[in-house]
């Protein structure tokens, strides 16, 4: 049978942010015949690949998939919760809503693509449009890293002759799509300039793309290419870590030297634009004082008792019962947890929560400007030591523990001399919590060890605030649960997506 691919998405989307590149989206996708005529004009042609296809992407899926199926963090509500007990099903709301949000980031950058070919003056410089068409390429290898690790095989949609056009539509081959984002990441990097100008802060760089590449290249097991890769990022000399964990949090420091690659937001300017992870983790309304506050999200059992004594990311993280938080609900000299808690596992969400207009002034009802960190410095440093480590059962190189133990140092853990894979996926749970990464990794480990620490998480909750009195929950997912089904949606619409994957035809 035929089926048409038909996805709608918004090509350009007004915002404004002062001193932000984001300044300068153009305004109605009505006038792109005559929007490709400067430099200036070119260049914002890029912008609204930073937010707004990505937004349903970061509302709650990011979370759901990246910490709530993994055991770092809990939650109630029915589709949250279909994540907490590995029983996510194909009409799962944010499952569904996460996928047309990566197929809107690549749909946004196929346009892209033909419109630099096909609508730019000839006045733009060569190199300002090859630096906007290096932005589209990463763009699209990034949403299909995260479909292919999250749905297995699923359709390559690369050109705009797909769209809206009668063609048998099946799902590609894992091999192959880790091969076409392989190629995007190429075409990205040959492009994008080494670095930018302040005012285009928060822009892919070529350490962008070497640090996905790195990430790529450590899923597949390519240990001396995620190495290589992660030592351009290191070498550059343009990144480092913040002296303060929770600095790396705060609307203040967008962009700055840790950040790598982030997505971009604008509060207070309209739906899709602004960052609502604040409305979701910050679990009292005081917190916020905006109307939100809800604590849908909140930290599992087993998160909390997977810190090490003195780690200092732990208050930066997590607000449990006596911690004092001057910088939050400043109207009232600062904020302490409440002796009984805040949560029904008792804490509650710090990283991500801003505060109230009296701490930053774009803060809105589920809306700031926060960057989501989709790659730091931090996570390079893990990956170059991991990379070294490889296969081998342990390691003493110096530099992967010279990698490693700065992470560590900042969080004011003491040095390791010696590392194992362990070693490194207890440093990555805690270093990158709430950052969607703990499920990627557990799915790319041995299957049989990550069941195991699956099977084990406690999930459940304490009995009124008793810590003595833990309501248990534990879950044992089966090996089918490592991928999420295809949403019900697009099966009905695409029967063939339930077929057997096919190799992609990469000279077409």
């Amino acid at each position: 049978m035929k089926n048409k691919i038909i996805i709608i998405f918004l090509l350009f989307l007004s915002a404004s942010c002062s001193e932000s590149f984001l300044d300068n989206a153009p305004e109605d996708s009505l006038v792109v015949d005559n929007y490709y005529n400067t430099n200036e004009q070119v260049m914002s042609a890029g912008s609204p690949l930073y937010g707004y296809p990505w937004f349903y992407f970061n509302e709650k899926f990011l979370i759901c998939v990246g910490d709530n199926y993994s055991g770092n963090s809990t939650g109630t509500y029915s589709d949250i919760a279909q994540f907490t007990l590995f029983s996510v099903n194909q009409g799962n709301q944010f499952a569904t809503e996460g996928w047309d949000a990566l197929y809107n980031v690549i749909g946004t950058a196929n346009t892209l693509l033909h419109n630099l070919d096909t609508k730019v003056s000839a006045d733009v410089d060569e190199e300002v449009i090859e630096a906007v068409r290096g932005e589209a390429y990463f763009m699209r290898a990034t949403a299909y890293f995260y479909l292919v690790r999250t749905w297995g095989a699923v359709p390559i949609i690369h050109d705009m002759s797909q769209y809206n056009a009668e063609a048998d539509v099946y799902r590609n081959t894992v091999e192959d799509i880790y091969t076409f984002i392989l190629n995007d990441y190429n075409n990205a990097v040959s492009r994008v300039p080494v670095q930018r100008a302040d005012s285009d802060a928060g822009r892919v760089i070529q350490s962008a793309c070497n640090a996905m590449m790195a990430k790529v290249y450590l899923t597949l097991k390519d240990y001396t290419n995620a190495k290589a890769k992660a030592e351009l990022v290191i070498n550059s000399g343009i990144h480092g870590l913040l002296d303060n964990y929770g600095d790396v949090f705060h609307p203040r420091n967008n962009n700055s030297r840790e950040s790598i690659f982030a997505l971009q937001w604008v509060a207070n300017q309209g739906w899709g634009t602004q960052n609502v992870s604040q409305a979701y983790l910050a679990a009292s309304p005081k917190l916020t004082n905006a109307g939100d506050g809800w604590g849908t999200f909140q930290p599992s059992i087993d998160f909390q008792n997977a810190y090490e004594a003195g780690d200092l990311r732990r208050h930066e993280t997590i607000m449990e019962p006596g911690d004092f938080y001057p910088d939050l609900v400043t109207s009232e000299g600062g904020y302490t947890v409440p002796s009984a808690g805040m949560t029904s596992t008792i804490a509650g969400w710090r990283k991500y929560v801003v505060g109230s207009k009296d701490e930053w002034a774009d803060v809105g009802f589920m809306s700031t400007n926060l960057n989501t960190n989709i790659m730091r410095y931090a996570e390079v440093l893990l990956i170059h030591a991991e990379a070294i480590l490889g296969s081998s059962a342990s390691t003493t190189d110096s530099k992967a523990l010279e990698s490693f133990n700065a992470v560590r140092k900042r969080a004011g853990l003491a040095n390791k001399a010696s590392l194992t894979f362990d070693d490194i996926l207890q440093e990555r749970r805690m270093e990158l919590a709430v950052e969607g990464k703990y499920w990627y990794d557990l799915a790319r480990m041995d299957r049989t060890k990550a069941l195991a620490i699956l099977s084990n998480q406690e999930r459940g909750d304490y009995n009124d605030g008793d810590y003595n009195d833990i309501i248990t929950r534990k879950v044992t997912p089966s090996a089918g649960d490592f991928l999420l089904p295809i949403p019900g949606s697009e099966a009905d619409l695409n029967p063939l997506l339930l077929e057997e994957p096919v190799p992609f035809d990469f000279n077409n």
